[in-house]
């Protein structure tokens, strides 16, 4: 946890040391049963008197964020499991989100603008936090109430998931982001219901569907299309390096981050590489791998990378400054047998439904001009 901070003179020096706080614990930088800095120490690091310290220590306690034990300090709240006191807790936090929708509600925003914006502004802060082991899910049993999704990331995968939670109550959508290919794969394995992906064959131009009848013969395949987006190049607000296209990959001043082999993304880059008879090995950080839009975008916000590969979802959500490309197709793919049961069939109705497609149509480089339509594929 960084201490190096500068105060400003517009806010008590206690509430912006309790805004700190707050910040590092959601950041993950600080986490439950941490320790926080001795009060005196922390006063003599920033030059500040002890008593703003300790008032500010005061004031998360109150609120629930650190407690403080005898003898020992204080230290960041613990997890809770205690059922009275996690119901008070979350009666707080339903308070704190009630009051931030009644403000945007009243401010003009429709319904289905805060959801989207909440679902992006999620996504962004999953990317800032620390990194947290998930446990991978068991599907040995093909338990029929997880719905597994598998495939290339984008935020409306994000929406998705979240809409149908609000709808389907007794299942629950897992998505695993591993990349096109790896998400057919998966598809074809049996290891996923659903798969997302946005291949372009390079001889026809054709999206997803001459992979699938490569990927998945002898089989009956339903593509729905989620929709049509903007990818390009990601860089830094105002484009302070000057980029403007592949060819400036090669300057030795550059630094790329790339997504990770087997994602619709990588395979396009490589695309316009050969395309543009650039080397990949000519390229700075070429083999420096993330696994999602927003993951590229949070690198070139926080400076560690100067340009990547994107789309124009995860740049504005970030506000960085987008270089667009190209516009390609992003695929909902499914074995027909599975769409046609339950819970995996109101995915479709989802897709087709106005309030998503408007939530769709709120985030820039997104066209839902053919989301919803659907293709049987027979291989």
């Amino acid at each position: 946890m960084k201490t190096d901070f500068v105060f400003s003179g517009e806010r008590a020096t206690y509430l912006q040391l309790v805004d700190f706080f707050r910040e590092c614990i959601a950041k993950g930088e600080l986490k439950p049963d941490d320790r926080l800095p001795a009060i005196r120490a922390l006063a003599a690091t920033l030059h500040i008197d002890p008593g703003t310290v300790a008032r500010a220590y005061l004031e998360l306690t109150k609120e629930g964020i650190i407690v403080a034990r005898q003898g020992s300090g204080n230290y960041v709240a613990p997890v809770i499991e205690d059922t009275a006191v996690l119901k008070q807790r979350r009666q707080k936090l339903g308070a704190i989100l009630e009051k931030a929708i009644i403000q945007s509600l009243g401010s003009g925003f429709s319904v289905e603008d805060l959801e989207t914006a909440t679902t992006i502004q999620l996504a962004e802060w999953r990317e800032r936090r620390a990194p947290v082991k998930r446990k991978k899910p068991d599907h040995a049993g093909k338990d029929v109430k997880t719905i597994r999704f598998s495939g290339s990331h984008d935020l409306a995968i994000e929406l998705l998931a979240k809409h149908h939670s609000t709808l389907q109550t007794t299942a629950n959508m897992d998505t695993n982001f591993v990349g096109s290919l790896a998400g057919l794969l998966a598809l074809e394995r049996g290891d996923a219901d659903i798969a997302g992906a946005h291949l372009a064959d390079e001889e026809t131009g054709e999206f997803n569907i001459p992979f699938i009848r490569k990927m998945m013969p002898n089989e009956t395949v339903v593509v729905i299309n989620l929709l049509q987006r903007v990818q390009g190049l990601i860089v830094a607000p105002g484009n302070p390096k000057n980029i403007h296209g592949v060819q400036d990959l090669m300057r030795r001043n550059i630094v790329f981050v790339n997504r990770q082999k087997g994602s619709g993304t990588r395979i396009l880059l490589d695309t316009q590489l050969r395309q543009a008879k650039i080397p990949c090995d000519e390229v700075k950080g070429y083999d420096r791998e993330e696994t999602t839009h927003m993951a590229v975008a949070g690198l070139i916000a926080r400076q560690k990378a100067d340009v990547g590969m994107g789309a124009q979802s995860a740049a504005d959500a970030f506000n960085l400054t987008f270089l667009p490309l190209f516009k390609e197709r992003y695929d909902l793919i499914a074995l027909q047998k599975t769409l046609d049961r339950e819970p995996f069939s109101v995915i479709t109705e989802i897709v087709k439904s106005a309030d998503f497609i408007d939530m769709l149509n709120s985030i820039p480089g997104y066209d839902t001009a053919d989301t919803g339509k659907i293709k049987i594929i027979e291989t």
